[in-house]
């Protein structure tokens, strides 16, 4: 095998990889398009109860705004493509960078958030480390 033959079969290899990350990101940007629009639903049936509730019928052309929104995000999630959603970030990106940065900034700190949670709750779940030898003793033995 030389190396136009290895060129080859890794460019094939990329080829392939891309297709299926690209299937991937279409599948899952439908089915989180079809929750967001439940969302939407959800939230004009909170609107029609808050105008039927009386003095909190005030919020509710908010409440509408906000399902429109939502409505027209799981929509746009729904039939967009990876190369859509991927140039759409780009445009977005060009157009505010500051945006994308404080945008992975707090993605960033609720990451770390989550990651501080999670392990402190590990932590306090975990045996002692007495209980761990004692137990490994057993096994053992």
């Amino acid at each position: 095998m030389d190396s136009t033959d290895v060129r080859e079969v890794a460019r094939n290899a990329v080829q392939q990889g891309r297709s299926l990350l690209e299937k991937q990101v279409d599948e899952r940007t439908t089915q989180i398009g079809r929750r967001v629009g439940s969302v939407a639903q959800e939230l004009r049936h909170v609107g029609d109860e808050l105008r039927a509730s009386g003095p909190l019928g005030l919020a509710a052309p908010y409440v509408d705004q906000a399902a429109d929104l939502v409505e027209r995000l799981g929509t746009y999630l729904q039939d967009a493509d990876s190369e859509r959603l991927l140039g759409d970030l780009e445009s977005v990106a060009r157009q505010n960078p500051w945006s994308i940065a404080a945008g992975a900034l707090v993605l960033g700190f609720a990451t770390s958030r989550f990651l501080k949670t999670t392990s402190a709750r590990r932590y306090r779940e975990a045996p002692a480390p007495e209980q761990t030898a004692q137990t490994a003793k057993e096994v053992v033995e």
